[in-house]
């Protein structure tokens, strides 16, 4: 099960365990992706999961013909979703 935000408190994650998540969202080219690296360095155990990087490989996998924006692809979306909290889990669990 995800984490997500729920009005007032993380809900819990993968194995029981809470990971917070920082979704960082704007229009296209303000930084988000420059600010996010920035504070990975700067919050000790932290990382960024990128969702465009799902986006591109959804592309790669699609004919060149039926290409569009990936945003727009619903697997983007719940991939995306499911993603963030089971790679934070697995990042909190490495040694």
């Amino acid at each position: 099960m995800p984490a997500a935000w729920h009005g007032g408190g993380w809900a819990k994650g993968y194995a029981g365990s809470m990971h917070p998540i920082l979704w960082i969202n704007g229009p296209f080219g303000v930084g988000k992706t420059q600010a996010a690296y920035a504070l990975a360095q700067r919050l000790p155990g932290s990382f960024v999961c990128d969702p465009e990087q799902l986006g591109f490989a959804l592309q790669r996998m699609t004919p060149p013909l039926l290409r569009g924006d990936f945003q727009d692809i619903p697997l983007w979306r719940s991939g995306t979703r499911e993603a963030a909290p089971y790679t934070a889990a697995a990042q909190s669990s490495s040694p």
